[in-house]
């Protein structure tokens, strides 16, 4: 049986950068990766298959704007040190309203605005290129964007890899104290696991306690388009906004992307209810399917509003899985003698990712994530 300082269970956007981390520190590490599937039809799933996610400093609360600005400030070395492309710099939009339920939500974002160096109020919401809804309050961050969430985790994993780290690309099926057996049967032992299998940490078995988070099952949808209108959108920002004073729920959207199949998507998401998610055995049934096909006809509609210019080659719609804790942060704390808990992304992980495995890092190795200079203590909840 090998023995390592650490094993890092998951290689995500969390697990991927801690064990990059540990490895840089000095510690002998084994990294648990099992590789995401070239389908959505097979394997492990933490979040659904797509090439982009939004990446802002803007934000409803503080901490998550300084984790966001800790992990922007590392995509330009991480591409240099991986060859990966990992940003793409569009801005990006945050429109709220200042009347109904998510007005709270309009103000938290604004009252950040002084405090993101690239970051304004627009006097006309329509210079976003975005047909917003009418009231809207509109804020810009010139140096957002989007990242690609699978250059991110090849690029953390082999920086984790050149770092020292033992990349075992295969799931994790049980732990007995700080010993991880795979699934093909290998026997890993360690000082320390560190869990950070995001969703499936509620329902893995690699905890001593089961974290209280919700899994929710969402739907995305995506619109094609062909290469020369896509190419005109390619100046949007990413947009998240209020579709109405009703909506107590914001969307989502980014502009197109170039997807590895080499069709040209952009995607739309954003929902607040929809089924749970308590099993493995749940999860892999959700992502053998496609999503809800009433949620993404509702999306699709919100879309056509905001972009009523674009014309579809065709629309489809796609699985998705959000993690909520029960405060709104991720778990990144102990879980009994010798394993950490680095899970629940809130639907804002994949952008904040790197700091996030720092701090677990921090938390793994016992030296405390208290100075870091966040307000939350980021401590676990557990039924």
């Amino acid at each position: 049986m090998e023995r390592f300082d650490f094993i890092v269970v998951g290689g995500g956007m969390m697990g991927a950068p801690c064990a990059r981390y540990l490895a840089r520190g000095g510690h002998s590490v084994a990294l648990v990766a099992a590789p995401e599937p070239a389908s959505v039809a097979d394997g492990p799933f933490g979040s659904h298959y797509d090439a982009g996610r939004i990446t802002r400093h803007l934000s409803h609360h503080d901490d998550w704007s300084l984790l966001s600005a800790a992990s922007m400030s590392r995509y330009q070395s991480l591409e240099e040190a991986s060859g990966e492309r990992i940003f793409t710099r569009t801005g990006a939009a945050m429109a709220g309203l200042r009347a109904g339920p998510l007005a709270g939500f309009t103000e938290a974002f604004l009252e950040m605005v002084p405090f993101v160096e690239d970051a304004s109020i627009l006097n006309d919401p329509a210079e976003t290129g975005w047909h917003l809804p009418a009231g809207s309050v509109t804020a810009l961050e010139t140096g957002g964007g989007w990242i690609d969430p699978r250059a991110m985790a090849r690029a953390q994993i082999g920086g984790a890899c050149r770092a020292g780290a033992a990349l075992y690309p295969q799931a994790a099926v049980s732990r007995d104290e700080t010993d991880i057996t795979l699934a093909d049967g290998t026997r890993l032992s360690a000082g320390h696991v560190v869990v950070a299998t995001g969703p499936h940490a509620a329902s893995d078995g690699l905890l001593p306690a089961r974290p209280a988070m919700t899994v929710w099952a969402r739907t995305v949808a995506f619109i094609e388009l062909d290469e020369d209108q896509a190419r005109d959108l390619l100046q949007l920002p990413t947009l998240i906004w209020v579709p109405g004073p009703d909506w107590d729920h914001d969307l989502y959207a980014l502009p197109p992307i170039r997807y590895p199949d080499g069709v040209w998507r952009m995607k739309v998401g954003g929902q607040k209810d929809g089924p749970t998610i308590g099993s493995a055995d749940e999860m892999r049934d959700w992502f053998h399917g496609t999503g809800d096909a009433d949620v993404g006809a509702r999306l699709l509609e919100e879309f056509r509003r905001v972009l009523p210019t674009h014309r579809a080659k065709g629309t489809s719609y796609g699985p998705c899985a959000v993690t909520w804790t029960e405060t709104g942060f991720p778990y990144i704390d102990s879980a009994g003698a010798n394993v950490t808990i680095l899970t629940g992304g809130n639907g804002a992980a994949a952008k904040c990712g790197d700091e996030l495995g720092r701090l677990g890092a921090l938390t793994a190795t016992g030296t405390g994530i208290t100075d870091a200079g966040y307000r939350t203590d980021f401590r676990a909840v557990w039924i």
